[in-house]
């Protein structure tokens, strides 16, 4: 079923080599775990997602962060025991828009099927200007229950929905903390131009007027890929 849905995207969208979430190409963007069983936390995510048409995210969720099967594993085996917050990103979207990175993995549930579109630091140019080439992007299609790990190098933002029409939904594991507001103010030179929140550094695409005006850094270069939905 989901090659099926990977060839309609395929179809849909010519100009962009969307490959599998299990691809080895993801490699280099981070991991896929197919070892995880997401099924009893995609059945609470399911009962009380809200149904919207624009993106919306919450780093924390209590009724997400109940114990469960899953939860305890991802926190004690791919966190190690750290504190773990449990939040989720839902909504529909069909653009890259921007990129952000942590210093820390980041696990997304897929709660439905999902396109994500991913880069890596190394291809950062770092400097006078701060610049990353869209050309460098990958895509990549996850089917529902998909445990993805993004890893520190990764970057990314909201995912995508697969389906016209139809929302997507993540939950979205981090670092306790990650994403909330700074409680400090840095010289703004060099990297510190890209962070936005605790653990979060982020650059805009410059078409992207209101994200820019509130002071996401436009550092991203060459075209702002759209994904055409089924």
């Amino acid at each position: 079923m989901s090659n099926d849905v990977l060839a309609q995207l395929r179809k849909a969208n010519p100009n962009l080599d969307i490959k599998h979430i299990s691809d080895p190409a993801f490699a280099r963007f981070g991991r896929y775990l197919p070892q995880y069983d997401a099924s009893e936390m995609i059945a609470r995510t399911k009962a009380i997602v809200p149904t919207i048409e624009r993106v919306a995210y919450e780093t924390s969720v209590a009724a997400l962060e109940e114990p469960s099967a899953l939860n305890t594993a991802l926190i004690q085996e791919v966190y190690g025991g750290m504190d773990t917050q449990i939040g989720w990103c839902y909504g529909q979207n069909s653009a890259l828009n921007g990129l952000e990175y942590h210093r820390g993995s980041e696990i997304n549930v897929c709660v439905t099927d999902a396109v994500f579109l991913v880069g890596h630091v190394q291809d950062v140019s770092f400097g006078e200007e701060i610049r990353y080439d869209t050309a460098n992007v990958g895509a990549f299609y996850a089917p529902e229950g998909s445990v993805v790990e993004f890893s520190p190098w990764n970057m990314h933002l909201a995912p995508i929905n697969v389906r016209a029409g139809e929302q997507f939904c993540t939950l979205v594991y981090l670092p306790r903390g990650t994403n909330e507001r700074l409680p400090f103010e840095l010289p703004q030179v060099g990297e510190n131009r890209l962070l936005r929140a605790v653990n979060k550094w982020m650059m805009g695409h410059p078409s992207l007027e209101r994200m820019i005006q509130f002071g996401v850094y436009p550092g991203l270069v060459g075209d702002n890929i759209f994904v055409n939905p089924i």
